[in-house]
């Protein structure tokens, strides 16, 4: 994934909405933070980054491998610096947004899923990263799904990753959830992962 800077609650969008079309973490609180259990019975909060969130993230990614950091910026970073997770935080970006997964009871991040739009919304790179521990559980996938229907219900016509070929696990996921992989036309080292939505 490059470094790029579940059902709803409440899935009653309103036409000037979806006219009005923007990534906002502070309004998608409100419509779309979401409880879930995975088919492992992880009970989880899916809720879009919020201020007070900046120590749990910092925790969070003290948490992951260098495997998981690489993959989730596709780089040789090796922590994730104030700056980056203020991005993660801010809200006066219409063209990103960034959803967590919390523990429901410990309420410790398990996972993240960061939103990034093009111009006109036509296409929306996802990026993700997930704890170690976090794994097959089904997290990632409620959070990709929660993600790709904000997504979509925002306007967005496609879905999209760039991905380390080498990442097999995310890959055969995004696969079962209906995603199309294919080799990235620029780098064969890296795969293409898309879904596309019906017109809104």
């Amino acid at each position: 994934m490059t470094d790029v800077h579940s059902t709803p609650r409440s899935a009653n969008f309103s036409e000037p909405r979806m006219l009005h079309r923007r990534f906002s973490n502070r309004e998608a609180e409100e419509g779309w933070t979401a409880t879930a259990t995975t088919h492992t019975g992880v009970g989880l909060t899916i809720t879009p980054a919020r201020t007070d969130d900046r120590d749990a993230l910092e925790r969070f990614f003290e948490r992951v491998t260098l495997e998981d950091l690489y993959f989730r910026f596709l780089s040789g970073l090796r922590d994730v610096d104030e700056t980056r997770i203020t991005a993660m935080l801010r809200d006066d970006d219409d063209f990103s947004i960034d959803f967590l997964a919390l523990d429901s009871d410990s309420e410790e991040i398990l996972a993240t899923a960061m939103l990034v739009a093009d111009a006109d919304f036509g296409s929306t790179e996802f990026a993700m990263c997930t704890r170690e521990d976090a794994k097959n559980k089904g997290i990632s996938w409620v959070l990709l799904d929660h993600a790709a229907n904000y997504a979509a219900a925002m306007g967005a016509r496609r879905i999209y990753s760039l991905q380390s070929a080498s990442q097999t696990d995310a890959l055969q996921l995004e696969r079962e959830m209906g995603f199309t992989v294919h080799m990235s036309p620029d780098d064969p080292a890296q795969m293409l992962v898309e879904k596309s939505f019906g017109p809104r």
